[in-house]
């Protein structure tokens, strides 16, 4: 495949440099791997989009993300560039505090799924010009996306350095991840209460069944009135626990409320996100029909606006440089052959040995039974069930305040996150030692 500048929509971004000088200036950096995302292409360039200053100004916030390179379902990270992310949110975040940012990307979300629901009803506009107002209306959720991992930079080294005055070195992280639990409740909390409310399982179908399609960045199917019946069973089997609660000094409380607002914000814009990815699902269904092509979601936006989209093979990367992103084949290959081991933080300790499941989707936690392994490349909400009866949780990606570290000090299991590469080394089926007092999963 040859080099491809994407042609801009006329909503989005300015280019000022060539495909072969955007690549020259990642390939000037040291990139590592960050996340793994099995989403298509079409979630994915939108948000490449959305790192540029322009995309930022329109949400009134001066401020941009530098570079992000993903390829072959793979994102990278680059240590100086997350660096400078953070100083720019620093200067950002003095002018628009974090809790300003958070209702901003609330309001876009209501806004948005209001407008896509009228969208639907809209049976006789053309399924392009639908599908332009939902790039509109997905493009400032987007933003949001990168306004809270700038800001993440930014905090976390000023909490961390706070941290020193009162606990050891080798506790901080625990104390971080404890204080910053988020005051706000996020969807599975708002679920969870819905349920034991008595709202009748069509509603909960209606209002959480995206939920299932979150791991698919939204585009997958959502909950079937089934599965929201058998999971409002599960819920209420089991005895409602009491929300995490921690003591935070006087001195911190101000810094602390600021990190509890982004950790909620963190989860928020995502999920707002795919909301209304899952609830587009119909108009792109229809695009896609016109079009002649399976999978909208591994199309490029542009191309599809221009009526000739094609689906893209996975092994293709998205490269982002200020307000420049270019499309091309994979530069980079991750690999993990013939490892039998991998590191990762420690997000609470001890050691066991299991049985490993590895979960990607949320259709696959049915794999894990009582005192298994839970190996997956993030957890969320939806996998409380599987945490419960996994042993352990060993993830690629996630730090202090991520799901998994949250639901393992409530739950007190051994966990390891920010692996990178656990769902490559190991497999279903694996008998693994998981040493969360040193951070070490391995093969026995």
């Amino acid at each position: 495949m040859k080099w491809k500048l994407m042609r801009k929509m006329e909503s989005l971004g300015n280019y000022d440099m060539t495909p072969e000088q955007v690549k020259k200036k990642i390939m000037e950096y040291k990139w590592e791997v960050w996340l793994y995302r099995p989403y298509g292409f079409l979630p994915t360039y939108l948000m490449m989009k959305a790192c540029a200053r322009s995309e930022f100004l329109k949400e009134g916030i001066d401020g941009e993300f530098p570079a992000s390179v993903f390829d072959s379902y793979y994102w990278y990270s680059n240590h100086e560039l997350s660096k400078k992310a953070g100083e720019i949110a620093g200067e950002y975040l003095k002018k628009k505090d974090i809790f300003t940012l958070t209702r901003q990307c609330e309001e876009r979300h209501k806004f948005a799924k209001q407008e896509i629901t009228r969208l639907l009803n809209d049976e006789k506009a053309e399924p392009l010009v639908l599908f332009a107002r939902l790039m509109e209306l997905m493009r400032p959720v987007n933003v949001y996306v990168w306004v809270a991992h700038a800001s993440e930079e930014y905090y976390m080294p000023i909490l961390k350095s706070a941290a020193r005055k009162y606990v050891n070195a080798e506790d901080i992280d625990k104390f971080i991840g404890d204080i910053s639990f988020p005051s706000k409740k996020n969807v599975h909390v708002l679920l969870e209460e819905d349920i034991r409310a008595g709202l009748p399982t069509e509603e909960l179908q209606k209002k959480y069944g995206w939920m299932k399609a979150r791991t698919s960045a939204g585009f997958g199917p959502g909950y079937t009135l089934d599965e929201m019946e058998d999971l409002r069973q599960e819920i209420l089997s089991k005895k409602s626990e009491e929300r995490f609660t921690v003591s935070v000094p006087d001195d911190l409380r101000q810094l602390v409320g600021e990190v509890r607002e982004l950790v909620y914000l963190r989860t928020y814009r995502s999920d707002a996100l795919f909301d209304l990815y899952f609830t587009a699902q119909p108009i792109f269904s229809r695009v896609a029909k016109l079009l002649g092509v399976y999978r909208l979601d591994y199309c490029l936006p542009d191309e599809i606006l221009a009526g000739k989209a094609r689906e893209y093979p996975i092994s293709t990367a998205i490269l982002q440089y200020g307000d420049d992103v270019v499309v091309c084949d994979s530069i980079f290959k991750p690999t993990a052959e013939d490892k039998k081991e991998c590191i990762g933080q420690v997000a609470w300790g001890g050691k066991v040995m299991g049985i490993v499941k590895i979960v990607q989707r949320i259709e696959e936690l049915e794999k894990v039974k009582e005192g298994d392994v839970l190996v997956t490349n993030m957890t969320i909400p939806a996998y409380i069930s599987a945490m419960k009866k996994a042993v352990a949780f060993v993830t690629n990606e996630g730090g202090i305040t991520c799901h998994a570290a949250i639901i393992a000090r409530e739950m007190k299991k051994p966990c390891i996150i920010g692996t990178k590469i656990a769902t490559q080394i190991f497999k279903d089926g694996d008998v693994v030692e998981v040493d969360a007092n040193n951070g070490l999963v391995k093969k026995l």
